[in-house]
């Protein structure tokens, strides 16, 4: 969620490409909703929760595509001082900033029992992954079998009877979309915009939204997020592991299909919410602080209590909307940059500690 500068072909020119920022604002959005839908609150409609489950099919895979997409360039040149500046930095500020609010909130205490900076806190775990990444990839695309590896690597994880620690499991199960972002970092997939394929596009999203709709009930979430065992939701669901593997590969498969369904009924041009995805790191950011309090809230004082029709759920639901063009705008950013995105320059300090290290010239 990373705010990049580039068009299509993000190697060769600087020139802002709106359409994989616009793509980027309709799934922040979605992540806003999707975490809205998650509450614990007791009106909540079986449509809520198919809602989430159909917003976790293609946003977070979608994503971390687009991500793999814009890193190749650090990846290329092993820029490992801009990953530590610019996400592993940030993640460790946000962190941190979350581990005071859960602490001076009831809902989250036990949470912070065992915290640690390997184990994401709420949504961090994006930026978690995106670092490891960072530092990682440089040294592995050199292997032409990496993607197929990692793939193989994502799925048979699903066999070990624990999850792997914190959030190096998602590190794992989600290498395979960035991977597939950044070894297709160079094509332009233009023919997501011809009028044949956003017709299919829409259509898929149509029909994926109604099965989800059906079925939500024999889906299961963690198959959807890829973060627990095949033993774990096998048991949860009264299957087998070898069922929930089978499940999982279609996950993968709906996953990269999507990326070109998402970009296939994305607009090209420059549009009123375009910003959303220019800043698409500050309200990933934010809204995670939005949705605890609104949690610790709801806990303490019941609030949501009031939401006791379908209206007033697709009004809470849709409240993503707004509240993602909020934390876009340029006043909430200018407050909160130092939070988002705080000043850190890796190159500028280890140059200026360079520079007054060398012994000065005597006249």
């Amino acid at each position: 969620m990373e705010a990049v500068k580039s068009n299509t072909s993000p190697l060769q020119n600087r020139q802002r490409d709106y359409w994989f920022d616009n793509a980027k604002a309709i799934l922040i959005i979605t992540v806003v909703i999707g975490h809205l839908t998650t509450g614990d609150f007791s009106t909540s409609q079986d449509w809520v929760v198919a809602l989430k489950k159909f917003i976790f099919v293609f946003h977070m895979p979608v994503f971390m595509i687009i991500s793999g997409r814009f890193a190749k360039r650090r990846v290329d040149t092993n820029d490992w001082p801009t990953v530590f500046s610019k996400i592993l930095v940030p993640y460790l500020v946000q962190q941190t900033g979350l581990l005071l609010l859960y602490s001076v909130l009831p809902l989250y205490r036990n949470d912070i029992e065992s915290f640690s900076f390997f184990y994401p806190l709420m949504g961090m775990w994006y930026m978690f992954v995106l670092a490891i990444y960072g530092f990682i990839s440089p040294h592995l695309v050199k292997y032409k079998w990496l993607f197929p590896a990692s793939m193989l690597l994502a799925l048979a994880i699903g066999f070990l009877p624990y999850t792997v620690y914190g959030g190096f499991h998602r590190a794992i199960t989600y290498y395979p979309f960035f991977l597939f972002g950044y070894y297709t970092a160079d094509y332009k997939f233009d023919f997501c915009k011809k009028p044949y394929f956003r017709v299919i596009s829409i259509a898929a999203f149509l029909v994926t939204g109604v099965y989800v709709f059906l079925k939500a009930k024999e889906i299961s979430y963690n198959t959807l997020c890829l973060n627990a065992t095949y033993i774990y939701i096998s048991k949860k669901f009264g299957t087998t592991e070898l069922i929930v593997f089978l499940e999982t590969a279609l996950r993968y498969l709906i996953g990269f299909l999507f990326f070109f369904f998402t970009m296939g009924i994305t607009p090209t041009k420059k549009v009123p919410f375009s910003y959303i995805g220019t800043n698409s790191a500050y309200v990933y950011s934010l809204h995670i602080i939005v949705i605890v309090l609104l949690r610790a809230i709801d806990a303490r004082y019941d609030i949501l209590r009031i939401l006791t029709n379908d209206f007033l759920l697709a009004l809470y639901c849709l409240s993503g909307i707004p509240i993602a063009f909020l934390l876009a705008s340029k006043p909430i950013r200018k407050l909160t940059q130092f939070y988002v995105a705080p000043s850190f320059d890796l190159k500028k300090i280890v140059w200026q500690l360079a520079v007054s290290g060398r012994p000065k010239k005597k006249n």
